[in-house]
């Protein structure tokens, strides 16, 4: 009996370790950052950890870092706007809802654009890049749909070690 009740017991734990693989699999990617549109955040060559869903666990907000797929290209941004929100630029400076967001963005990463409110619809974020002189975002391709929305990053991992999303998301 001893031995019968050990290999039901090995099995089930290779079962429940293999399971646990394939959840992980399937719930987080890594990606690697390629340019410089959200440094100081994010550098190239930084490695990052994306919950693949994460509206099931957590919504996407304002000040989240997402992967989002626009035109093909996977990309890295920094959602500004979510779906109702009012947004506007007045040389380069954001306005949500009426009111002034307060950004900690270097001036020399500024762009100072102005761009007319809009209204995001249901489904609909709004997306910077965090060194908006070179960086390409709603700005240009305009409001991102919820399905475009491949995951938010929740670690970051770089030469200088490894930040967690509340580091990543305190701009």
């Amino acid at each position: 009996m001893p031995r019968r009740s050990l290999l039901f017991s090995l099995r089930l734990i290779v079962l429940c370790i293999f399971g646990l693989a394939v959840a992980r699999a399937g719930l987080f990617t890594i990606y690697r950052v390629a340019g410089t549109s959200m440094l100081d955040t994010l550098a190239d060559g930084d490695r990052i950890l994306v919950a693949d869903s994460p509206w099931l666990l957590h919504p996407v907000h304002v000040g989240d870092t997402v992967v989002l797929r626009v035109d093909g290209e996977v990309l890295v941004k920094r959602v500004v706007g979510e779906p109702g929100d009012r947004l506007a630029l007045d040389a380069g400076h954001l306005r949500r809802n009426g009111a002034w967001v307060e950004e900690h963005i270097p001036e020399a990463y500024n762009a100072h654009d102005d761009m007319s409110e809009l209204r995001l619809t249901d489904c609909q974020y709004f997306v910077l890049g965090d060194h908006r002189a070179v960086s390409i975002d709603s700005r240009d391709f305009g409001p991102v749909q919820r399905d475009q929305l491949l995951g938010k990053v929740v670690l970051r991992m770089s030469s200088g070690g490894v930040s967690t999303v509340a580091a990543l998301n305190s701009r």
